[in-house]
């Protein structure tokens, strides 16, 4: 068995992995329409791959070049799943993002016209050079590698907002970072850029790469099907509730901003919030009938700090107490309240001392 049809079989496991959890998982996932759109068309990048193995070529030849479109349509799906998985708001405007595959699919019309002949020796031995002749050819091509290389930074951009702001809308920033899920929309930027530098040095005949098509085709497919599966992990969810520009702008008055802050530590003391492993600012504005971007607003601008270290007075000051008044391990306290160890409760404690001073919340309310 060839290292090409060993690829082949390795992706199509790993596709089926994708579909079997979009099927068990789907209820759970806040994207899941949208994954399991482009889990179910992954296939069809492979359909030329799959002609040449099966010796299906000339029969059903009509199939050659006719899935060019897909990529994007897949690119298109996973851009507005991250955006479900890091903003709050959904894109009132989702359907734009697939207009590149109607462009694609319009650019690539020079192909699917071709004689049979010319559509089979495409297959098995791409044109190299003649970059007025084959023109066509390689517009179709280029052109889906850019609009993946768009979608993959656009992704990317996405999870870096989100990573930037986790510490002002969650407490345990740990269980909401996506990190394998940034880190794949980079290898699929780096696939896209790979695709542009062999269509580049092929067009202009620098460097005679004979299956060309098939390298690029093996790359896109596997790029994509890497984020789909990263997309897939089961984890808790914490799509941010407030935009850059509600932050940066001060978008409510200091009276109002004094009022959420006022809200939130009734709300805290009330339903012991700061117990709640995974705490989100949503959760808390919710209880406490606030604005999350006004509590995350309040924080930064009225306390000078972020979310997360808003919670952590409780919940050290709670700590302490338990500390102080039980016999209890550090260790169980460490874990009750969501400190990755003893070790890292220690070190926060002697920082909260260091910042905090005499200053703490009143003693009577945190129980």
């Amino acid at each position: 068995m060839s290292l090409y049809q060993i690829t082949i079989i390795v992706m199509l496991v790993g596709w089926f992995v994708a579909l079997i959890l979009i099927w068990v998982r789907f209820d759970s996932y806040p994207h899941g329409k949208l994954m399991l759109t482009g889990i179910l068309l992954w296939p069809l990048l492979m359909i030329d791959e799959w002609l040449k193995l099966s010796g299906y070529f000339t029969a059903l030849s009509f199939l050659i070049g006719l899935f060019q479109f897909v990529p994007a349509i897949i690119a298109a799906t996973l851009v507005l799943s991250v955006r479900r998985l890091t903003v709050e708001k959904v894109a009132a405007n989702h359907l734009l993002f697939f207009l590149p595959a109607v462009i694609m699919l319009v650019a690539q019309i020079p192909v699917m016209i071709l004689p049979t002949q010319d559509k089979i020796s495409m297959l098995f031995a791409p044109p190299i050079g003649d970059l007025l002749g084959n023109w066509p050819i390689y517009a179709a091509h280029l052109l889906s590698a850019f609009i993946i290389l768009g979608y993959a930074v656009h992704s990317a951009e996405y999870f870096g907002s989100y990573h930037y702001h986790l510490s002002d809308q969650v407490v345990d920033v740990d269980i909401y970072q996506m990190k394998f899920a940034a880190n794949a929309c980079w290898v699929l930027i780096v696939v896209a850029f790979i695709d542009i530098a062999i269509l580049t040095v092929v067009a202009f005949d620098l460097l005679p790469i004979g299956q060309w098509n098939l390298l690029c085709s093996m790359l896109n497919a596997a790029g994509l099907l890497l984020l789909q599966l990263v997309l897939l992990e089961k984890r808790r969810y914490s799509p941010t509730p407030f935009s850059d520009h509600q932050l940066s702008h001060k978008a409510f008055t200091d009276d109002y901003l004094r009022h959420a802050l006022k809200q939130a530590e009734v709300a805290i003391i009330r339903n012991k919030a700061y117990k709640r492993k995974g705490l989100r600012i949503r959760q808390l504005a919710d209880a406490a009938e606030i604005e999350p971007a006004a509590l995350a607003m309040a924080t930064r601008f009225i306390l000078k700090r972020n979310f997360r270290a808003f919670i952590y007075h409780y919940r050290l000051e709670y700590a302490k107490k338990i500390l102080m008044r039980t016999d209890q391990k550090v260790t169980t306290v460490a874990k009750r309240l969501g400190f990755n160890s003893e070790k890292y409760l220690s070190e926060m404690f002697v920082k909260y001392i260091s910042v905090m001073g005499s200053k703490s919340t009143d003693d009577k309310d945190i129980r």
